[in-house]
């Protein structure tokens, strides 16, 4: 049976007393981890928690011997209680054996003791396990697709909500983009949001633009950020300046140079998805994490400046400068301070 949308939800909160198994399946891992731990405690309550009561198994531990999920499925439990059995699929080559096992338990719901969680990756329609379990009357298969913002919108605004946390729309549409691609990322930072609010005991417990900005990934290391953006946007004076900043603080030259080559291959991405034809916005969106609502207009300064040609040759003397501070004794900091006005002047002569 193919679940989607609601009845997926509805399925996690009380499966179907005949209920076998499940197949949690998709680009979105995370949501496939955490859609997999709720089964896990629809099906087996307390016991989902219980070593003894689940059975761990990987596509390796089948690989040589696929009947070892029908013995495990078919196992009675010693403690009275439900079984269950968590399988990882990171590959399929005993897929067709696996199929064939479960489509006879299927046809025999009598012979199983223990209840099946499967966590798969973007199985192709053609995968032999997608298809039985799409197909079984008592197994069931939920794709599992990368948040849209207006999921990821509900879900920051439920979690936060909980706690009494509220969150500004400036701040939201700012926070939304950072979380797309992963569930289990977008609930970390919400987590960690959540945290710097004090979970909603402070005194001040709505989020704000400047909130999302401290602490949000993609959106921290301001500090570095400004030096790097600063040179690559031709401010020579400026860039000079944060950087002596930077080394007063006993900030380190090779962090310095790490947060620079991370900026470089970002706007190699980003320049490249133009050349394939997107459009600066849409390939500041693609990048993961996408660029901070408040560094999109130097970002995109940047990549008018830096043309791919250009941001290829930036990354050739990067490298070479990693190769020399890893030589003791070398004027690590001078030799920062020259590829950043270097770095500047190019970029100034073409503002």
């Amino acid at each position: 049976m193919k679940l989607t949308g609601a009845r997926i939800d509805a399925y996690l909160k009380s499966p179907p007393a005949d209920a076998l198994g499940v197949l949690f399946y998709g680009p979105d891992q995370g949501l496939c981890a955490e859609r997999a731990g709720l089964a896990a405690k629809a099906f087996g309550g307390d016991a989902a928690n219980d070593p003894f009561s689940v059975t761990a198994l990987s596509a390796d531990d089948l690989s040589g011997d696929p009947a070892r999920l029908g013995d495990e499925m078919s196992a009675m439990s010693l403690l009275g209680d439900v079984r269950l059995i968590r399988l990882r699929l990171s590959h399929e080559r005993s897929g067709q054996s696996i199929a064939k096992i479960l489509k006879d338990l299927d046809a025999r719901p009598e012979a199983c003791a223990a209840r099946l969680i499967v966590e798969a990756g973007d199985l192709s329609p053609r995968s032999h396990i997608r298809k039985f379990f799409e197909a079984a009357k008592h197994f069931s298969s939920a794709p599992c697709y990368a948040d849209t913002q207006a999921t990821l919108t509900t879900l920051i605004k439920s979690d936060l909500g909980e706690l009494g946390i509220t969150i500004d729309r400036d701040a939201l549409d700012a926070f939304v983009p950072l979380l797309e691609g992963d569930r289990r990322l977008a609930r970390g930072e919400i987590e960690k949001l959540a945290l710097y609010k004090g979970y909603g005991q402070d005194e001040d417990s709505k989020v704000t633009l400047a909130d999302i900005k401290a602490i949000a990934a993609g959106a921290g290391a301001q500090g570095l950020d400004d030096v790097v953006n600063d040179a690559m946007s031709g401010k020579t004076a400026s860039a000079d300046d944060n950087l002596r900043r930077l080394l007063d603080s006993k900030t380190s030259a090779p962090s310095i140079l790490f947060a620079l080559q991370r900026h470089l291959v970002r706007l190699h991405q980003a320049s490249s998805l133009m050349q394939s034809g997107q459009s600066a916005d849409d390939a500041m969106r693609s990048l993961r994490p996408p660029v901070f609502v408040m560094n999109k207009s130097s970002f995109g300064q940047q990549l008018r400046l830096w043309p791919l040609p250009a941001l290829s040759r930036a990354i050739t003397p990067r490298l070479e400068l990693e190769k020399q501070m890893k030589t003791a004794g070398s004027p690590a900091e001078a030799l920062m301070g020259r590829l950043l006005l270097a770095l500047a002047s190019y970029a100034a002569k073409r503002r």
